[in-house]
């Protein structure tokens, strides 16, 4: 995720960058009804739409995936990107779901509100898509309305209060709820006494963060002791650091995009001060255990299994489809979490159609996927997830996530494979 600029929006409000918020409004729209693949361009943003089966439109699934990919985004919305489409192509030479082909529809917001609502009544009242994958920055524009048409959004970046407010939106993830105390007990994990955070000053969101930590820090016992906001476009952060220090914090969150880690890591580590440093799922880079001060004591809480992790039967399928369909994206320096995020959303929505009720004799239905979607009771998705238990009516948390590390240059997974999750709730 070079360049990623992570949003987590909302109740914790982190790692938001306001240089993310910026940018021109483009409007994109792509339909093909036939065999193979089509693409068009609209003010510069580019939309496709997948292969779809010859046939009636009831004999087609119709997705829409949105996303603020222009911008400072635009490499890392691309790895997304690019897995949920490899999820599609590899599903479709498959056979579809219950022999239904897959078709999806794309559209670039742009970060703009106006045009990610006139987007999304797109999808929903031409296109006649029945679900969203999102990784829109701005979904609470059009969260009602797809609410009231009931068109649920299965989330291919759970970066917004939605995923844990809103009934209708799905991420199989860890929800940003438990992100604060996911901080909190991974210091404690490395026997972290006092905590410092660094986070982003470009948006007064990432200063929502401090307090919801404060709170965690009460509960589970680590202090918070030092809090600053930098700029990514700081030359450096050796005064952060020292302070850091100086405050006696062992353990150093930073709520940025990778390239900010990367830099406030190496900056610290030139100094001598050498914490425990922690990042979340988007916030960590596939080069995070090679960089200085990263490649050793460096801990990180993912909302689906670590994307470096490619021995079980479900990341090895997802590779193989990543290499056949998509070649070059595992050796992408962008690849990470995004990836997982995406295949993973991805394969809860064709899970959903399955235990919704899809056949080869039906149409798939919006209905249908909420249907399956809210029957997940304790679904692993084969282990890509941390368990997955969804009632119909009620916001859909999940509060455990993989932890992954780094040591002498290796990523690894500290305490284990299995998921974590926070106090009284479990996996």
């Amino acid at each position: 995720m070079a360049e990623r600029i992570r949003s987590r929006v909302g109740a914790v409000g982190v790692l938001v960058v306001a240089a993310a918020l910026v940018a021109s409004a483009c409007s994109s729209s792509s339909k093909s009804n036939n065999a193979g693949s089509a693409t068009s361009t609209t003010s510069g943003a580019t939309s496709s739409s997948s292969a779809a089966p010859a046939g009636s439109d009831t004999s087609t699934i119709k997705i829409g995936y949105i996303c603020s990919c222009t911008g400072p985004l635009a490499s890392s919305i691309d790895v997304n990107k690019r897995a949920y489409q490899a999820w599609v192509d590899a599903t479709n030479a498959a056979g579809g779901i219950s022999g239904h082909k897959i078709q999806l529809f794309t559209e670039d917001d742009a970060f703009n509100p106006a045009t990610s609502v006139t987007q999304i009544h797109q999808l929903v009242e031409q296109d006649h898509v029945l679900a969203i994958a999102s990784v829109s920055n701005v979904p609470s524009a059009w969260a009602s309305y797809l609410q009231q048409k009931g068109v649920p959004v299965v989330g291919t970046d759970g970066s917004s209060i939605e995923y844990y407010s809103n009934p209708n939106f799905y991420y199989p993830g860890q929800t940003d709820d438990s992100l604060p105390a996911a901080v909190e007990l991974g210091a404690k994990k490395v026997g972290g006494k006092k905590l410092a955070i660094i986070y982003c000053a470009e948006s007064p969101a990432c200063q929502e963060l401090v307090q919801p930590e404060k709170n965690a820090a009460a509960k589970y016992g680590v202090p918070l002791v030092y809090s600053t906001a930098v700029s990514a476009s700081a030359p450096n952060y050796t005064a952060q650091c020292l302070a850091a220090q100086q405050a006696g914090a062992d353990v150093l969150f930073i709520a940025d995009a990778v390239s900010v880690v990367e830099t406030v890591a190496k900056d610290c580590n030139a100094q001598g001060y050498k914490p425990w440093t922690e990042a979340s799922d988007g916030a960590v880079g596939s080069a995070f255990n090679k960089a200085p001060g990263l490649s050793d004591k460096f801990l990180s809480f993912q909302p689906q299994i670590p994307f470096f992790v490619t021995n079980t039967p479900a990341t090895q399928q997802m590779v193989a489809a990543f290499d056949k369909y998509q070649p070059g994206l595992t050796s992408d320096p962008n690849y990470n979490g995004e990836v997982v995020e995406a295949w993973t959303s991805a394969v809860a929505l064709g899970a959903a159609l399955q235990k919704g009720g899809l056949t080869g004799n039906n149409a798939a239905t919006s209905q249908m996927i909420s249907n399956g979607l809210n029957s997940f009771n304790g679904e692993t998705l084969g282990g890509l997830a941390p368990p997955l238990t969804w009632k119909a009516g009620t916001p859909h948390l999940v509060d455990c996530w993989f932890w992954m590390g780094t040591s002498n240059g290796k990523f690894t997974q500290p305490f284990g494979t299995q998921p974590d999750c926070v106090p009284g709730t479990s996996a």
